[in-house]
């Protein structure tokens, strides 16, 4: 399969499906549905910014009888989607007019002043049996000429809901619209259309009138029953950077390799991409949010720039949707948002990880820090999270300078019975390069003196020197790693080649494609084993990573979850790479 096949559509729906789609159901009284049909209904095109309630007033008809009639409709319309509307209560629209309802109005004077029956009102707004009049309410108005000739749902022997096919809903505090339409099992918007009011937000303590179609059997199918999940990526798919373009299209690619393997499996779901544009700006990401597809999905993952991982946050939490942060992001995001997995932890909070780990890992060592003045990757905080741990183990670090007395004066520092780490504190090749030779020296004069040489995030890019890396006894530290000579991974490249014609994946550091796989085969997997509320059982999963570990822990008890996984990648001297995953 390849990307090229897959239409990304740049305004603001989804661009592409994969699904094994499971219709919800609901149980209808089938002598509403065949009154209904009886009435030879008419077909309606939904239009964009359409709702089933602008529809219903359209076609002066309720809500409820286009839902009878298309119960689907209660999990939410899209644009190009058909609805079937009973004809019988149709009326010209070039008839009708509308009146705006003014404060202190009645029906009875509303009727006066547009020179027609109570009656008439109530057959063009049949709303009103089952609702009171409300001020600002925008009433049709027939005219008074052909209302007697309009026809009502009483001539076609159709009696509208009772009270019995509702059940009230008080909102509690902190409730939302989307829990609450998770909890009936309908869509957001079938509420919105039976109590108009919460339009402009929802209020503690407000009583909703709740639509069950069916009362005497009150049967629900949910998407759980039906093993569907909806998941939406949200990337700058199209912008004036081709090359980051190419970038994000290949994290999708590997996303969907993903899925793939997960599908053959039998796991299904529906798999939304959105194309924002930018990988900076908001504009359009915004207007994304208003669609459909984007309130009713169970996990969004994306965003680039902090102002954009801003607006998903805020949008999650209102609908309480989980919400994963794929790239790099300098901010921790999820201080108070507990919907969001961030997946690239700050550098403060991975060095922290990271010196934790060290002083486990290496107890009772050695430790040189090699320091180069005015030197490009400095990790000035890397070191100061290290010295914080070190004294917890009992251990301290002593200095040498990158200079031309670098070989005297580590000479004078190694200790020949103890293991002795050497870390530069720059992460910089030129560092790199400076110290090789030195060691090599030492190592010729005192062979017997063990050393291992620590490393940063940046050295697994400098891979022309992996052999020497091997002959210090080389350890790094990263939350990415992608051993291309490793099975699993030999496999994903084969899949990605397989599905994408035979195209590589970009030379960067990390591989889009393996973290969008990572990202898939984490999140797809605890969504198909736990459900939604995933959150809880992430860390139980006997998932591999190919490029970076997954290990969410709760950052506090109000705020989301941080990925606190990374490896320490061991260069050994028989020339192989073994990494290993810390962080649980």
């Amino acid at each position: 399969m390849s990307f090229r096949n897959v239409k990304i559509i740049t305004a603001i729906c989804c661009l592409f499906f994969i699904t094994i789609t499971i219709s919800p159901t609901y149980a209808l009284n089938a002598t509403d549905i065949s009154v209904l049909q009886s009435t030879k209904p008419v077909t309606h095109k939904v239009q964009k910014g359409e709702t089933v309630y602008s529809i219903a007033q359209k076609y002066n008809t309720t809500i409820t009888e286009i839902y009878l009639l298309n119960p689907q409709a209660m999990e939410g319309i899209k644009v190009g989607s058909e609805l079937k509307i009973p004809s019988a209560t149709l009326a010209p629209a070039s008839s009708v007019t509308t009146y705006k309802v003014q404060k202190g109005e009645t029906l009875y004077s509303i009727a006066k002043i547009n020179g027609v029956k109570v009656d008439d009102i109530i057959n063009a707004n049949p709303e009103l049996r089952t609702k009171p009049l409300a001020d600002g309410q925008i009433l049709r108005i027939p005219p008074a000429s052909a209302s007697n000739n309009q026809p009502s749902l009483i001539n076609v022997s159709y009696t509208p809901p009772s009270k019995s096919e509702f059940i009230s809903h008080t909102v509690a505090p902190k409730e939302t619209l989307y829990g609450i339409s998770k909890k009936y099992n309908i869509g957001t918007d079938a509420i919105i259309d039976f109590n108009p009011a919460i339009k402009d937000g929802l209020k503690e303590g407000t009583v909703l009138i709740i639509p069950i179609l069916d009362p005497a059997t009150n049967q629900k199918s949910t998407l759980q029953n039906a093993n569907m999940v909806s998941v939406g990526v949200v990337l700058p798919f199209i912008n004036k950077s081709n090359a980051q373009t190419a970038r994000f299209i290949e994290y999708y690619e590997g996303f969907l390799v993903a899925l793939q393997e997960l599908k053959a499996k039998g796991f299904s779901a529906n798999i939304y991409a959105f194309d924002m544009g930018s990988e900076t700006g908001t504009e359009k990401l915004k207007s994304l949010l208003d669609t459909y597809e984007m309130k009713y999905l169970d996990l969004i993952i994306g965003g680039v720039s902090p102002e954009q991982i801003a607006v998903i946050s805020d949008f999650a939490r209102k609908q309480g949707i989980k919400y994963a942060i794929p790239f790099p992001t300098k901010t921790d995001n999820t201080y108070n948002n507990p919907y969001i997995f961030q997946v690239n932890a700050p550098h403060s909070v991975l060095y922290s990880n990271v010196a934790r780990t060290f002083v486990n890992q290496f107890p009772n060592s050695n430790i040189i820090y090699l320091t180069e003045s005015g030197s490009d990757g400095d990790r000035a905080d890397f070191i100061s999270a290290l010295n914080n741990e070190l004294p917890r183990a009992g251990m301290i670090a002593n200095r040498a300078a990158i200079n031309s007395s670098l070989k005297e004066r580590l000479t004078a520092l190694l200790d020949p019975a103890r293991r002795n780490i050497i870390i530069p504190t720059s992460a910089s090749l030129k560092t790199l390069q400076a110290i090789l030779p030195v060691l090599g020296t030492i190592r010729s004069e005192s062979p017997a003196t063990p050393i291992t040489l620590f490393g940063h995030t940046d050295w697994q890019t400098y891979n022309q020197y992996n052999k020497e890396l091997g002959q210090y006894d080389t350890y790094i530290y990263t939350p990415f790693y992608l051993n291309e000579t490793d099975f699993r991974t030999t496999q994903f490249l084969i899949n990605y080649r397989k599905w994408y014609n035979d195209k590589n994946l970009i030379n960067t550091y990390p591989k889009y494609g393996a973290l969008g796989y990572d990202t898939g085969i984490s999140f797809l997997s605890a969504l198909w084993r736990y459900g939604k509320n995933f959150e809880s059982n992430t860390n139980s999963m006997a998932v591999s990573f190919l490029q970076t570990p997954f290990l969410f822990r709760k950052t506090n008890p109000m705020g989301g979850y941080m990925n606190t996984g990374f490896y320490l990648v061991h260069y050994k001297e028989d020339g192989t790479i073994e990494k290993t995953e810390y962080g649980r």
